[in-house]
């Protein structure tokens, strides 16, 4: 059975076009970004801002945006107790997002306990994590902004060398930081995403060393106060949002990888494929809102050359698509029976994957394609609130 040999040019054709492009723009972002970047003057620099000693520390008020935490807000108001930051120069703002357990309780006789200087905030109404980022906001009144997640765990001397940075680094308005997993390596979830998360540091650490990233990580960071954007409450994830604002202020947003914070990994595949699914919408989302800096000189580099390249990383998806029903056309205008060779190829690249570390990123940023169209589809649906994710234990090992 066949759809006729007419058809094998046409399909060639399309499988052409759909994976050249695609090809055409990870070649472009390869070599104009991670091999033209000099990333090893960008450390050296970092290395200095962080080796120098300061004398009069500036105020930072930390925010902590929380729905339903009641396990783990105690173990994090400690993390934040534990931080080498001299307390009378920081505030702690939870931000309780019409939570139905006891975390505004726990969370307000663990600020007393601990001794912290803060307050918890919020009311009955859900508004999602940009919304607690502008009430919070509004209740603080530090010189600069931390925001960390409620789960996380986040080095100890990780502010105190955003707070070096940011203020001895020339035109930074904010800093961002390295994630860590907590996981068993072991899991699916994890051997998916941890060759694409080492992958996605060095384009971070690139995207720096010539100007600002997108999106970075909100689950700790240190911004400007006077950089701190108000967010839109139903579109847009707040990493995104967050870096845009920075970046359309001229200003740099930069990734420190030697300031790391720990995050518990979802537990399987299918729940991370509903995280990654809703955090790829929310950053199309912002991405397409804030269009308008791509070749927007005021942002440095930044807006010339990174982010319209992510701009069109961000659709490729669709070409991969386009490129795969080209091959599909083609395969069946020869012979039906060759069909079954896409399916199988794909397996052999998942088995390979466990054999070589090398497969193993090809299989990662193939999964995470299609994570990326999942996200392209579900981009058009607004929504504020979000909903807890299944991770595995905190206390498990940990996978950098």
């Amino acid at each position: 059975m066949y759809l006729g040999g007419a058809w094998l040019p046409y399909g060639l054709s399309i499988a052409t076009v759909g994976f050249g492009l695609t090809v055409a723009i990870f070649a472009a972002y390869f070599f104009l970004v991670l091999k033209s970047a000099d990333v090893s003057n960008y450390m050296n620099e970092l290395d200095v801002a962080m080796g120098v000693g300061i004398q009069d520390l500036p105020t930072v008020s930390m925010l902590i945006p929380a729905h339903n935490e009641e396990e783990v807000i105690e173990a994090k108001l400690r993390d934040v107790a534990a931080m080498e930051y001299p307390t009378e120069k920081r505030e702690v703002i939870i931000i309780d997002d019409a939570s139905t357990d006891r975390t505004r309780v726990i969370a307000d006789q663990a600020l007393r306990e601990l001794g912290l200087r803060g307050r918890v905030v919020g009311g009955e109404t859900r508004t999602g994590v940009n919304g607690c980022y502008n009430l919070g906001f509004k209740e603080s009144k530090g010189d600069f902004i931390g925001t960390t997640d409620a789960d996380v765990k986040v080095d100890h001397d990780a502010l105190l060398k955003a707070v070096k940075i940011i203020t001895r680094v020339s035109d930074v308005g904010g800093v961002t930081s390295r994630m860590k997993l907590m996981s068993s390596a072991e899991t699916s979830a994890a051997k998916i995403e941890v060759p694409y998360r080492d992958f996605y540091d060095s384009m971070l650490i690139a995207e720096s060393a010539i100007y600002s990233t997108f999106p970075g990580y909100t689950n700790f960071a240190l911004i400007r106060r006077s950089a701190f954007p108000t967010m839109p409450l139903d579109y847009g994830s707040t990493d995104g949002n967050l870096s845009l604002a920075i970046a359309r202020q001229g200003l740099r947003y930069i990734y420190v990888p030697s300031i790391a914070f720990y995050e518990p990994i979802v537990v399987n595949v299918k729940e991370q494929l509903r995280q990654k699914t809703r955090r790829a919408a929310r950053q199309i989302q912002a991405a397409f809102a804030n269009r308008s800096i791509a070749f927007n000189g005021k942002c440095g580099r930044f807006g010339t050359l990174i982010f319209p390249l992510r701009l069109l990383m961000m659709i490729s998806p669709v070409f991969s698509l386009i490129g795969l029903v080209g091959v599909t056309l083609a395969f069946a205008s020869v012979s039906v029976l060759l069909l079954p060779t896409i399916p199988l190829f794909i397996l052999c690249v998942y088995f390979g994957a466990k054999r070589s570390s090398k497969v193993g990123l090809i299989w990662s940023m193939i999964v995470h394609e299609f994570y990326l169209l999942m996200g392209l589809i579900y981009s058009p649906k607004r929504g504020s609130a979000w909903r807890s994710m299944q991770r595995a234990s905190t206390a498990a090992k940990g996978v950098s």
